[in-house]
């Protein structure tokens, strides 16, 4: 099935900043789970990830301006790092002024499911 409004979807995910450098990726834990189009995941994932078939892969360049714009705290738009270190990275980038500053994320859809 392909991923489009109300599809729950399954992500595993590997998430660098724009230099390249490791922030966080869901390997040894589960896979990030949301529902699209619900404020689930942060907008340019929740936007970037549509039209993906169930095992297909991507790699998805986020604008800071459609990332983490509620912050990290738990209960935000995901995916949300559970350590401090992670979390810390994405709030020094989402203050840096730099209008080409970007997340990358490679996922790939483990499962999706339409309603």
């Amino acid at each position: 099935p392909e991923i489009q409004d109300g599809s729950r979807v399954l992500l595993d995910y590997v998430f660098r900043r724009a230099d390249g450098y490791f922030v966080e990726s869901s390997e040894q834990k589960d896979p990030f789970s949301f529902v699209v189009g619900k404020g689930e995941a942060i907008p340019g994932l929740d936007e970037g990830v549509r039209g993906m078939k169930q095992g297909g892969t991507r790699r998805i360049v986020v604008p800071i301006k459609n990332s983490y714009t509620c912050g990290v705290k738990n209960g935000c738009p995901g995916p949300i790092p559970s350590e401090f270190g992670p979390r810390r990275q994405i709030e020094r980038q989402m203050n840096r002024v730099d209008p080409y500053n970007y997340f990358f994320f490679e996922v790939s859809a483990v499962k999706v499911l339409n309603r």
